[in-house]
């Protein structure tokens, strides 16, 4: 019979290290035991999978338990552990020690040590730094802008942090890798809800087409109200950045053209441009500023006659 015949193993975590097995009961023998008959699986150094299959909530729990003393998860990890929106899962599970902690990232536990004080949060689910921190973290490891724009696009307009917290995170952090999140900042500043959007306001400013407020909502005559994506108040003209995915159903494709024609009827002017222009960005300035121009024309037209 094992010595550890008392102990539960249904009352096992699913992930655990050996000193934790040895505290709950086991003998060393009965834990090499397990891994060897497979009823365990070692998943890092000294860490272990009491379950059969490795979930992604395991792996943040196992990158944790083998950090030990003081680890926190950042990065895409802590994002998605407090379930912000569009955040994809990554190969590795980054993890935040204080500087005493000596642990060494391996296999999918990257540790990293740093001397930057951070706030832990421990309710509901893994211990985590908080979103601010964790989407400067991530934000500083992709290599695209247009990830980076859309990331702090997200937690910023799901209330998850603010731009001001990031905007801390960014100044107290590395300088390596944070360019894209020094621009995404500025331009979430601005008011850009997307990154389509936030890539056309840069391409409008640098061409000197200004005077322009972004998501503004406009209000129609029967009490109800829209937001549109670029607004000049002086012209009532209205610029829609369009992209494929919100117009993938007839349901998206009908509501723009019921918005287009509600604005119209309130006497705004609107255009809409798709994403894909933005890739010239001279001809999407042309045709803007050609368009502001027919529109102080019409204008004039109107005031005159």
């Amino acid at each position: 019979m094992d010595d550890d015949w008392w102990v539960d193993p249904d009352r096992l975590p699913r992930v655990l290290d050996r000193a934790e097995a040895l505290r709950r009961g086991l003998s060393r023998h009965a834990v090499d035991h397990r891994l060897a008959s497979g009823a365990w699986r070692r998943v890092l150094p000294r860490t272990y999978l009491t379950g059969e299959t490795l979930t992604e909530p395991d792996r943040w729990t196992a990158a944790l338990v083998y950090a030990g003393r003081g680890a926190a998860l950042s990065g895409a990890a802590a994002l998605r552990a407090s379930e912000v929106r569009g955040v994809a899962a990554t190969r590795t599970v980054l993890v935040l020690v204080p500087t005493e902690n000596r642990r060494r990232a391996t296999g999918f536990a990257q540790v990293r040590s740093t001397s930057r004080p951070f706030t832990a949060m421990r309710w509901s689910g893994p211990c985590r730094v908080e979103p601010a921190r964790a989407a400067a973290d991530l934000a500083c490891a992709m290599t695209r802008l247009d990830d980076v724009r859309t990331l702090v696009a997200r937690v910023v307009q799901d209330q998850h942090c603010t731009v001001a917290e990031l905007g801390v995170e960014l100044e107290a952090g590395p300088r390596q890798g944070s360019a894209y999140l020094r621009v995404a900042l500025e331009e979430v500043g601005w008011g850009s809800a997307s990154a389509p959007e936030a890539r056309a306001a840069r391409i409008l400013r640098t061409a000197g087409l200004t005077g322009f407020e972004q998501n503004v909502r406009i209000d129609l005559p029967d009490g109800r109200w829209r937001v549109v994506d670029f607004y000049w108040a002086r012209l009532r003209a209205c610029l829609e950045i369009d992209s494929v995915e919100f117009h993938a159903t007839r349901d998206g494709w009908n509501s723009t053209w019921d918005r287009h024609l509600e604005l119209t009827v309130a006497g705004h002017s609107v255009i809409h441009r798709p994403p894909s222009a933005l890739r010239d960005p001279a001809s999407f300035v042309a045709d803007v500023r050609a368009w502001l121009a027919g529109r102080e024309t019409e204008l004039r037209r109107g005031l005159s006659a």
